[in-house]
């Protein structure tokens, strides 16, 4: 507090002996105001007198020519005239040309003679342009690849197409005969098999021999757990998922196993004993069951169900 009052007083100090001469001059100089009120009075007078009393009369000057301005009728008049003309030229103009094309157009009043002659004329011009366009068709077609043009040629064509897919079926049919012929005499030697592999006499033995849970102590079975509902176990492979269509369905020999069982095979077949595949076959495992399969197209030459006691 005490400093700012220090500030104050110390500027007070500088402002105010700077002040007092401007304001000594201010008073010097500023007139008195009645002064400028009796100048501003005077002035009024003297400007109302020199209003009151008549003007002087000046030098008259040379006199000029008067420009004589048509008044705004006469403005209005000349307009509407000159519109008129310009749409009386247009009609003129108009009827010229209408003139010029009907001199173009062919004259009806022409004798018959010369009226056929030009009608003549253009039926040859129409002919000539017909002709032009075919010799430009044939050109194109000239132009494009070759292509059998009669149709006699092309129906023959067809009929050899025809007749050789006729021929390939037939081979194929053939052929699929001589495969099924091929494969009967193959199933044949199957006979040797099953004459000396039983395989109600290996499930009674491997029972007997066996215990009733002996599969549990097998470290294929370690993932067993259990019937699963869409769902078989195969040992060594573990649960894979079945199609409800073949769901708790069995095959007998001489049907054909699908070919979604095909890949669960057994190949330790010495271990359990079963009989040596023939050459061409393999052991499958298809829920508790054993098929011996033809490894062609899954023709299933013996079956051992339930081969294992769950």
């Amino acid at each position: 507090m005490k400093r700012s009052l220090m500030v104050a007083a110390a500027v007070a100090a500088f402002v105010v002996p700077a002040a007092s001469p401007l304001t000594v001059l201010a008073q010097e100089v500023a007139p008195d105001r009645g002064e400028v009120r009796e100048q501003r009075r005077e002035a009024r007078a003297a400007a109302r007198a020199e209003l009151s009393s008549p003007p002087a009369q000046p030098a008259s000057p040379a006199p000029q020519p008067r420009i004589e301005r048509p008044s705004p009728p006469e403005v209005r008049q000349e307009r509407r005239e000159d519109r008129r003309e310009n749409r009386q030229e247009r009609r003129e103009d108009r009827r010229d040309n209408r003139q010029e094309r009907r001199d173009d157009r062919p004259d009806r009043s022409a004798p018959p003679e010369v009226r056929q002659d030009r009608r003549e004329n253009r039926r040859d011009n129409r002919q000539e342009r017909r002709e032009d366009r075919r010799e430009n068709r044939e050109e194109r077609r000239e132009d494009r690849p070759s292509r059998p043009d009669n149709r006699q040629e092309r129906r023959e064509e067809r009929r050899e197409f025809r007749q050789d897919r006729r021929e390939n079926r037939q081979e194929r049919r053939q052929d699929r005969r001589e495969d099924r012929q091929e494969r009967r005499e193959d199933r044949r030697d199957y006979r040797e098999f099953r004459q000396r592999f039983n395989s109600d006499q290996w499930r009674r033995d491997w029972n007997r021999r066996h215990g009733r849970d002996w599969w549990r102590s097998d470290r294929r079975w370690r993932g067993y757990s259990g019937i699963r509902l869409g769902f078989y176990f195969a040992p060594g492979y573990g649960y894979y998922n079945v199609p409800r269509s073949y769901w708790n369905q069995t095959w007998q020999v001489g049907d054909y196993l699908p070919s979604i069982f095909w890949r669960y095979r057994l190949d330790d077949w010495r271990t359990y004993g079963l009989g040596y595949p023939p050459e061409g076959t393999r052991w499958v495992l298809v829920d508790n069951h054993i098929y011996l399969i033809d490894e062609y197209d899954g023709y299933i030459i013996d079956v051992i169900y339930d081969a294992w006691n769950w």
